[in-house]
């Protein structure tokens, strides 16, 4: 499954994970410069990568592809 990396425009700091459809999976949230975690809505296919965390964007992002065995993007929309 694809999933799609969107800054959250509420909180810095916050990404939210969602389908190529829209539907929500998740957040990533930077809680220190080398820290990244995984925020998983419990009913998605994330859900077992929740208590992972990460050294950077690029890497969790790197995660979440190979977990779901498809792609991680950071969106194009700008809003």
């Amino acid at each position: 499954m694809d999933v799609v990396v969107t800054p959250a425009k509420f909180k810095p700091g916050t990404w939210t994970l969602s389908d190529r459809l829209g539907r929500p999976l998740g957040t990533i949230t930077e809680t220190s410069p080398s820290l990244f975690v995984i925020n998983a809505n419990r009913n998605s296919g994330l859900f077992k990568m929740a208590t992972a965390s990460f050294p950077s964007l690029d890497s969790v992002m790197s995660g979440i592809a190979s977990h779901m065995k498809g792609e991680c993007q950071l969106s194009s929309d700008d809003g």
